[in-house]
């Protein structure tokens, strides 16, 4: 009898352990999921350009010359910088398909993903080089503009500061890898490319060299923000990530995990408007260039599969 009844333990054991490997063979299938978190944007490069009329009230230089004012010119403004580091959030949803592992207990995935990323953005700017004019003005009139231009304008005096918030939707495909542990803990692997939708809002750009910010607020008056007239502006680019994770099965269905995600968007391209004020010299639009943008996430979430 006890002879019987250990076969039959042992049967019953053969066939749980059956059971287990293939559950553990098997992918989830078709599963959604849902995280956010929070990360660091990198530094990166920042360029600004646009060109101020100095005409007639505004020229600072022609009235002393003539009274056709010669010394009108147009400046050319060029200007550099990094925006500094700042804390980024994102969120998002995604719907993936899970298939049954390999023969080296890799289980495949693909992945679509909806994301919101949000951040500020801050840099300093500088000019490299001695800023160029253009003018009619020929002789010693022209002498006197290029003279009093490079001494105002010379690498390095023509300076910003810039603030705008950053709000970007991005839209992801994903290839992802776990490693079947036989355990309810399984690290994973993954990587995606995808489009971001790029906004900038309530942008500044106050000039704080020549003059600038302090001297204005000395004075009592407002400081000027060259980008007054149109504040928002769009870009869209390419977006690639990686991440690395740590998913652990609460039961056959659900199940949460931690993740880091290093997120590449490629530069992008803003146009903000035209600097208008009735003391100020009036400005064409100006073009504002991010470089590359970085972004380290941690994240936790949750994912139900079907």
């Amino acid at each position: 009898m006890n002879k019987k009844l250990n076969i039959a333990l042992l049967v019953g054991l053969a066939a749980m352990s059956t059971i287990n490997v293939a559950q553990a063979d098997e992918g989830r299938g078709f599963y959604v999921g849902a995280f956010g978190g929070a990360g660091r944007t990198d530094n990166q490069d920042v360029q600004q350009t646009g060109t101020a009329h100095k005409y007639g009230a505004f020229s600072n230089i022609g009235t002393a010359l003539s009274p056709i004012y010669p010394g009108d010119f147009d400046l050319h403004v060029d200007v550099k910088g990094n925006a500094k580091r700042s804390t980024s959030g994102l969120a998002g949803i995604k719907a993936g398909y899970e298939w049954a592992s390999t023969s080296s207990n890799i289980k495949p995935a693909f992945e679509l993903e909806a994301m919101y990323l949000g951040a500020n953005q801050n840099s300093n700017l500088v000019n490299p080089n001695t800023e160029v004019v253009t003018t009619l003005a020929t002789g010693d009139n022209l002498t006197a503009i290029t003279d009093a231009v490079a001494e105002g304008y010379s690498a390095g005096n023509h300076r910003f500061e810039n603030h705008m918030n950053m709000n970007m939707g991005l839209f992801m495909a994903n290839g992802v890898f776990t490693y079947e542990t036989g355990s309810m803990f399984k690290p994973y692997v993954g990587a995606g490319v995808g489009l971001a939708i790029v906004h900038m809002s309530g942008a500044t750009s106050y000039q704080t060299s020549p003059h600038g910010d302090p001297y204005e607020m000395s004075q009592g008056t407002t400081p000027v923000n060259h980008f007054n007239s149109k504040t928002n502006s769009n870009d869209y680019a390419i977006a690639g990530q990686v991440k690395l994770g740590l998913r652990a099965e609460i039961n056959k269905n659900l199940s949460a995990f931690v993740e880091y995600r290093y997120l590449h968007i490629n530069s992008t391209e803003f146009t903000y408007g035209s600097t208008v004020y009735s003391d100020h010299a009036p400005t064409d639009n100006w073009n504002y260039k991010n470089g590359a943008m970085d972004f380290n996430n941690g994240l936790v979430g949750i994912e139900y599969a079907f």
